[in-house]
């Protein structure tokens, strides 16, 4: 098995600084990465560890690796920085609207309107979620599409992607997908792995 040093080097990035693999406690067939530069890990469940196949997990290290080579985890960090800007900017303007119709009569800096800045701040949080959402699906795709150029394993890949159908719907509803999903539906996912195992045969 390439470690996760050899899949980051494959994608451009040397082996400095490349994620570490480490396991973590779940219920869940799940794996993440998080961290940047010395400090990125891969972590992956100990129900995947134990309940996946060695290219099964081969394929998923290289999902994760690609998150780190394609700069996924700072494109997280503009976007919610980008947010908390557009939060800030909301506040500023229409605080004294949201105040008036809550009758608080403190004004921004008092902390007696805290209730109305948690209030808007869960307002922009709720109306951003969708666009936030479609980015991080489309990182998703981005990881999956690197995993199979690099690790070329589309079988294992799918594989892995079934067993998170257990806490995952594999077909939901495209409104449903649109607003509440993180991820691409695992049929979306898993039809697109072979549909590249196709096209590259």
């Amino acid at each position: 098995m390439r470690s996760s040093g050899g899949l980051a080097a494959t994608g451009g990035c040397g082996r400095v600084g490349s994620p570490r693999l480490r396991s973590r406690q779940s219920n869940n067939f799940t794996a993440n990465v998080s961290g940047v530069g010395g400090s990125a890990r891969i972590a992956i469940s100990d129900v995947a560890f134990k309940g996946a196949s060695l290219d099964e997990v081969k394929a998923v290290v290289g999902h994760e690796v690609g998150h780190y080579v394609l700069h996924h985890v700072w494109y997280s960090v503009a976007v919610l920085s980008a947010l908390a800007v557009l939060f800030f900017f909301v506040a500023d303007r229409l605080y004294p609207r949201f105040a008036r119709v809550f009758g608080c009569q403190a004004p921004l800096s008092d902390p007696a309107g805290l209730p109305v800045l948690v209030f808007m701040m869960s307002t922009v949080a709720l109306l951003a979620q969708p666009f936030v959402n479609t980015l991080r699906r489309s990182n998703e795709i981005e990881a999956d599409r690197y995993s199979l150029e690099t690790v070329n394993l589309p079988d294992a890949l799918a594989s892995a992607l079934v067993k998170t159908a257990e806490y995952r719907d594999p077909p939901p509803h495209p409104v449903q997908e649109f607003l509440f999903y993180k991820h691409p539906s695992v049929e979306r996912r898993v039809r697109s792995a072979m549909e590249w195992k196709a096209a590259d045969n």
